[in-house]
């Protein structure tokens, strides 16, 4: 890999890498963390990174330094967490759909998390995610259902009209 190729990657992936690691951390510096050193990792390794693979290699590494990281930290505050209220439907009314969703994604674990976001967000074929997290195609299909309907059952609690409104997430098969 040349440092024209490598300088290429930079530009075209920075921002869809930024956005994937976003979604499955909740934390902009993580995110940017990790999407750096998945370009220094690369950078490192360029003799052994084939061109053509490089999209899928830098989606993995990101992903695994963020899994490693996790690991590392065992949080126990995630961001975005819910505070105690007395009143939890005030707290829910404050926030648009989109919040109470990255809510429910807090509830899932990081590999459901990961697969929902390229999935669903990213729009990732079933293929290029089992690629992409080193399971093999069933295995994507089944941590993506489940994923789905963890997250169906977590939208009722915080926000019963809420599926209503956006469409059962357990249904979206394609």
């Amino acid at each position: 890999m040349k440092a024209a190729f490598y300088n290429s990657c930079v530009r075209d992936y920075s921002d869809g890498l930024m956005g994937y690691a976003y979604r499955i951390c909740g934390d902009r510096n993580e995110a940017e963390d990790a999407v750096q050193e998945a370009f220094l990792r690369l950078w490192k390794q360029r003799s052994r990174v084939k061109s053509s693979g490089a999209k899928s290699w830098l989606y993995t590494c990101v992903y695994r330094i963020l899994i490693d990281n996790y690991r590392k930290s065992r949080r126990v505050d995630h961001p975005g967490e819910l505070p105690e209220s007395e009143n939890p439907t005030d707290f829910y009314s404050e926030y648009d759909s989109r919040e109470l969703v990255k809510l429910a994604l807090n509830d899932l674990s990081q590999v459901q998390r990961s697969i929902v976001v390229l999935k669903d967000l990213e729009g990732y074929k079933y293929e290029e995610i089992a690629e992409l997290m080193d399971l093999s195609l069933r295995q994507v299909k089944v941590y993506l259902f489940r994923a789905r309907k963890k997250l169906k059952v977590s939208l009722e609690k915080i926000q019963p009209d809420l599926i209503r409104k956006t469409g059962d997430p357990a249904s979206r098969r394609k």
